[in-house]
């Protein structure tokens, strides 16, 4: 008997492994949903008749980024962006792949104007030593919605959406229209810096920085106090998009658009519509706006800025000066962007000297309590710097102990007027010509 069921048991043996390999109905073969996918995203972007807008966002230097692309058969695609004049009006000719790395993935494999984002020169486009302003070249295809096609990025997990574009618009692209559209979108706020949109009842200010791309939505609450977010955006040809997500009382606003030659609106998510209003001055005090719409006060790394007093720009050239004469590992320090950081709750604020040497980073902190006085700043050092902070404070002293730790300071709005972005202005009462500006975060 037992030797029956071991012969019974050989036999089933033998036909499990000869049947053959089957596959699950539900799920298919990963190996041909895959080569399916690659297939599909291939095509769709080749077919679009007119080409596609296309939409993403940085990780490291926040910002919106709006472009057109026009993918062909042969793995090349044309484009214009809306990085600089140049990428606006001149159309840059690459390559690209569609491949599988883990899922169906869209690669830009030579140098183009999205890959120039993470170009790690700061010389190209401003961004970091080393990683640019934290971009991808490779994005993973995730859904199609309608017209659209989403993707991410593999390394920063940022967005790419693509949208079809019309004839008419594709014809406004390559034509030089995108460099037009981006100019009067700048005109219209520089001219307008003080602008807002009411949904629902709540006014909200808004303002664009076309040099972070970013946009700032500040509305009141209840309590009288304001609240502040920001929001990446990109120019298109007819107004512009909200890449990230600002919501103002719940209601989710997408984009701005031209509705006549001077008439912008905002447009919800539902295609409801908001006229930009323009206003005199803010509906915000600054007093109240600080620490509350903004905490944070950053100075670029530039030679001379709007609203920088001459004395200011030799101080802080000599603060640069007094800074590189010090190194970290045989690589001379570099001063770039300083930070005024404020904590208004409890009277604080840390002066931030952002420094480089070679690709790495690093910082000289400065902390400071304040009192204001009828709408005046005193700032106190506290304590004794030590540290790399000690040993550099001589250094800074051109900006430091020769003028904030010692004089009262009028602080205000300031409206750029080379981009129309408002920004915060410093002036001593004790020394009237010295005076600079920073961007609001």
């Amino acid at each position: 008997m037992k030797n029956i069921f071991y012969l019974m048991f050989l036999v089933l043996l033998s036909i499990s492994c000869s049947k053959p390999k089957e596959v699950d109905p539900i799920f298919g073969d990963p190996t041909q949903r895959i080569a399916d996918t690659l297939a599909y995203v291939k095509n769709t972007l080749v077919a679009a008749p007119n080409g596609w807008k296309a939409f993403t966002t940085t990780s490291i230097s926040k910002g919106g980024y709006g472009f057109y692309m026009q993918f062909s058969e042969n793995d090349r695609l044309k484009m214009v962006a809306d990085l600089d004049e140049t990428s606006a009006s001149e159309i840059k000719e690459s390559t690209y792949r569609i491949r599988q790395i883990m899922y169906a993935t869209l690669s830009f494999d030579t140098y183009n104007y999205i890959t120039k984002l993470q170009d790690p020169d700061p010389s190209v486009y401003g961004g970091a030593p080393g990683k640019g302003l934290g971009s991808d070249n490779e994005y993973d295809y995730v859904k199609t919605h309608g017209d659209s096609l989403f993707f991410q990025g593999r390394k920063f997990v940022q967005p790419l959406i693509l949208v079809k574009a019309t004839a008419a618009e594709q014809e406004t692209y390559i034509s030089k229209g995108y460099l037009s559209s981006i100019a009067k979108n700048k005109a219209f706020f520089k001219s307008n810096p003080l602008t807002s949109i009411i949904v629902n009842d709540v006014e909200a200010e808004i303002a664009f920085s076309f040099v972070t791309k970013k946009m700032s939505v500040i509305t009141a609450n209840p309590d009288g106090t304001f609240s502040s977010t920001f929001a990446e955006f990109c120019n298109t040809i007819d107004g512009l998009e909200i890449v990230g997500k600002a919501l103002i009382d719940k209601i989710e606003i997408k984009s701005f658009i031209w509705k006549d030659a001077n008439t912008l609106v905002a447009v919800d998510k539902d295609r409801k519509e908001y006229p930009v209003k323009i206003n005199s001055s803010s509906v915000v005090p600054y007093l109240t706006a600080l620490g509350t719409s903004f905490s944070i006060i950053t100075l670029p790394d530039v030679i001379k800025f709007n609203g920088w007093s001459p004395d200011f720009i030799t101080r802080r050239a000599s603060t640069k000066s007094g800074i590189g004469r010090w190194s970290i590992s045989s690589q001379s320090l570099v001063l770039n962007t300083i930070d005024f950081r404020f904590q208004a709750v409890n009277k604080k604020m840390a002066i931030v000297f952002n420094l480089t040497y070679g690709t790495n980073k690093t910082t000289l902190t400065y902390n400071y309590t304040y009192s204001v006085d009828n709408g005046k700043f005193k700032f106190t050092p506290s304590g004794t710097p030590a540290g790399n902070e000690g040993a550099l404070y001589n250094d800074v002293r051109y900006l430091l102990q020769e003028r904030i730790n010692t004089d009262v300071f009028e602080l205000g709005y300031f409206v750029n007027s080379e981009t129309g972005d408002v920004m915060s202005q410093f002036k001593s009462v004790e020394h009237p010509d010295f005076y600079f500006t920073g961007h609001n975060n």
